[in-house]
């Protein structure tokens, strides 16, 4: 599992490279660096929190998938949906209010 998210890091910076090398776009290269570096530290971060409930894990894996696409659709369409960034985030604010009012004992 750990292989395929590296190498799917690797080919998004890639991707990257290559649209920066055609379009010479430092702003939009370096958000969707910084998004891509968002997306890898709430995901790694909501999985290790939520193991827990199995149905938030899922919906806060499809939260940060597309958070991944979003990243792409940013990239090449320029338009930046920032409901879909927060999402993921939503998802783990879930999950803390629920284990505050339910207690974590």
């Amino acid at each position: 599992m750990f292989g395929r998210i590296a190498l799917l890091v690797i080919v998004t910076l890639l991707v990257f490279a290559v649209h920066y090398r055609r379009y010479r776009d430092k702003k939009k290269v370096a958000i969707s660096t910084a998004l891509l570096l968002y997306t890898l530290a709430i995901g790694y971060s909501g999985y290790i929190l939520m193991r827990i409930v199995p149905p938030l894990l899922l919906l806060h894996v499809l939260a940060v998938v597309s958070l991944y696409f979003s990243i792409f659709y940013y990239l090449f369409k320029g338009k930046l949906n920032l409901y879909i960034v927060a999402s993921p985030l939503l998802t783990m604010l879930i999950y803390i209010g629920l284990s505050y009012f339910n207690g974590a004992r």
